[in-house]
């Protein structure tokens, strides 16, 4: 009878043994590439591996083509920076409700002031959307636009999305996050899918991955998978993150590191 009661015990407990985390399992990734890098920010790596990040407020760009820099104090901080077109990348000032187009030297090309339109959107993110257009999220209509930079005018508009905490775009898809789920919209603006999701922060996506990042550990939604970083010490934070198709980079205690999206299982 004491034999039946312990084995009772023991399978009663086995489920709460299960939940524990451990903090060293997962998917195993180990960085193929290390680049010191000491500065406010990293913004990422382009299609030609072309190196930038923000400091002080200025722009920089580093790689086989030379170093390159772009400041414009006036417009206030730098609140992102779109690398999806190395030919024409975005640096977006929020503040003054204003984007500047540059070519691959960093030099500007041409600058959109919000504030001179006639639909008057207060910018909150913006993102390239190809083809001489770009995505938009006005917070007074709280709708995503689709806003052609060579007519001037919306070419679609979102239904209302209220209370967004992020948003991340490619050229032709994006998804937004609200408190408690992951909204998926297409390059018309339709909403394709609502996910329920509340266990942390959209990080990035792309064909293969969706990551978000919750209480410092990066989780892929598509595969139900965390992921387990060897080299970064627990008591790291991760500064800035850029996922593309190829390439997880994560920038930690002033240190890019590289992972090649083919991850060790254990």
């Amino acid at each position: 009878m004491k034999t039946v009661f312990l084995l009772l015990l023991i399978l009663s407990a086995a489920p709460l043994v299960s939940q524990v985390q451990n903090p060293n399992t997962g998917t195993k990734l180990l960085s193929d590439r290390q680049s010191p890098l000491n500065v406010d920010r990293f913004a990422g790596y382009d299609t030609y591996d072309q190196l930038y990040w923000v400091d002080k407020n200025t722009l920089y760009k580093r790689g086989a083509q030379g170093s390159f820099e772009f400041q414009e104090l006036m417009l206030g901080p730098i609140s992102s920076v779109d690398l999806q077109n190395p030919l024409t990348i975005l640096a977006f000032y929020r503040e003054t409700n204003t984007v500047v187009f540059l070519d691959n030297r960093l030099n500007e090309k041409k600058r959109i002031d919000f504030n001179l339109m006639q639909e008057f959107p207060q910018v909150q993110w913006i993102f390239n959307a190809g083809s001489n257009r770009l995505w938009l999220m006005d917070q007074n209509s709280q709708s995503l636009w689709v806003y052609d930079t060579q007519k001037m005018q919306i070419v679609f508009q979102s239904p209302p999305l209220p209370n967004l905490t992020t948003l991340k775009c490619r050229f032709n898809d994006c998804i937004a996050q609200t408190a408690d789920e992951l909204i998926y919209l297409s390059l018309y603006g339709t909403i394709v899918k609502r996910e329920a999701f509340d266990k942390g922060t959209l990080q990035g996506y792309s064909d293969q991955y969706t990551i978000v990042l919750n209480e410092n550990t990066l989780f892929d939604l598509k595969s139900n998978q965390g992921f387990n970083f060897p080299e970064i010490r627990p008591e790291n934070q991760i500064n800035d993150l850029q996922l593309t198709q190829d390439f997880l980079y994560i920038y930690d205690s002033n240190v890019i590191r590289r992972y090649a999206l083919n991850p060790i299982k254990e």
